[in-house]
């Protein structure tokens, strides 16, 4: 039908006559609202997706309110305003400092001196006891760390281990292996021999940001 002669008024009469001729359609078939269920799934997704941030978010919030009447204080916003701190924790900025100054540095030599007077005053004079020495070797490797701590290394993570070995003429070899930044990583590592035992204590210093 060729439409190019015709004028606007025709046209408009035109549409108008095909919209009243167009048969009542009715509700849409059942398989149309099929096809539209997926719209409704991804909002009920989308809600259900909200309700669980906000769960979270709450969840959130209560772990800090525990953490308030845990400490009897009350809590501020850091200078960022992103994080809520207890009151009287510092939050301090990051200081973007790759290597320790050379005040603070693991000194090997001075944690060797630190494990020998240790194992001296502890060990010395005493008899392999398999019922007693495993707890105190726990309390030997916790009395290192806080020794070494307190001689000044800052920023650094450290790792003490101490084992002692009844003395039986046996053969006993230990080794230990880490993945670290060699310049700036270091350990320590003493043996001492008692009357019928061996003790190795082991010092391992981490730096970290």
């Amino acid at each position: 039908m060729e439409t190019k002669g015709l004028s606007a008024e025709v046209l408009k009469v035109h549409n108008a006559n095909v919209k009243k001729t167009l048969p009542n359609m009715g509700p849409p078939p059942k398989s149309l609202w099929g096809a539209m269920a997926p719209k409704d799934k991804q909002s009920d997704s989308s809600s259900k997706v909200s309700s669980v941030l906000v769960k979270d978010r709450f969840s959130r919030l209560r772990t800090k309110l525990k953490m308030h009447n845990m400490m009897g204080g009350s809590f501020t916003r850091s200078k960022a305003g992103s994080e809520i701190v207890p009151r009287g924790i510092k939050a301090l900025e990051n200081t973007y400092r790759m290597e320790p100054a050379e005040s603070s540095k693991f000194n090997p030599d001075k944690t060797n001196q630190i494990i020998t007077s240790t194992f001296d005053n502890y060990l010395k004079d005493r008899k392999y006891d398999p019922k007693t020495f495993p707890q105190l070797c726990k309390t030997l490797a916790d009395l290192l760390k806080e020794r070494v701590k307190a001689t000044g290394p800052k920023r650094f993570k450290i790792v003490t281990s101490v084992s002692i070995l009844e003395n039986k003429e046996q053969c006993a070899v230990c080794a230990s292996r880490c993945i670290w930044d060699t310049s700036v990583d270091n350990f320590s590592t003493v043996t001492y021999n008692g009357q019928d035992f061996s003790a190795i204590g082991s010092v391992f210093a981490l730096y970290y940001e």
